[in-house]
């Protein structure tokens, strides 16, 4: 368990990776709002600013997330003939979904609008912006023929497996 000062010091640390400035000294008056500022505004920009530095150092720098915010929930489904995999994407047109298989890995990513015209958004209960979300598949899927389809928030792909050989045991001769 960390003592109080180590914690400290980790927090001074977190605080100089966010904002780039040493951490004010304790006897100091600290405003962490400045006055000519709109505190939600404010609020918003550390905490992305917060998220992107902890993002970085999470995944070293990594660029498999480019600027993604949030993953979208998932559910897999198989058969003896197919995966279905189900994305829930509401709100998101099927110009801002880009779909890519590469080997065995099916990544989605893509864009919920923020914007609604010339209003100003105040507070949001679903993650807005871009999203990524990279699944590894099995090694038996046919990857030359995925079909995907959006419908009603939902992103569907559908995945045919390769047959399997008969999977029943035989024996292995011992030499």
């Amino acid at each position: 368990m960390l003592s109080i000062d180590e914690t400290i010091e980790n927090v001074e640390k977190l605080y100089q990776a966010v904002t780039g400035r040493p951490a004010p000294p304790a006897d100091t008056v600290y405003a962490p709002i400045p006055a000519e500022k709109d505190p939600v505004e404010h609020v918003e920009e550390q905490l992305s600013r917060l998220l992107s530095a902890v993002g970085q150092s999470v995944q070293g720098g990594d660029a498999l997330w480019q600027g993604a915010s949030w993953a979208p929930p998932l559910s897999i489904w198989e058969s003896d003939r197919e995966m279905l995999l189900s994305f829930e994407v509401p709100g998101v047109s099927r110009e801002h979904v880009e779909i890519v298989l590469q080997g065995n890995l099916l990544t989605i990513r893509g864009q919920r609008p923020s914007a609604k015209g010339d209003a100003k958004l105040r507070a949001s209960e679903r993650p807005l912006g871009p999203f990524r979300r990279t699944v590894p598949l099995p090694i038996a899927v046919k990857s030359t023929e995925p079909n995907a389809q959006l419908r009603d928030g939902i992103l569907e792909i559908r995945i045919p497996k390769e047959p399997r050989e008969n999977s029943a045991p035989r024996p292995i001769p011992l030499s």
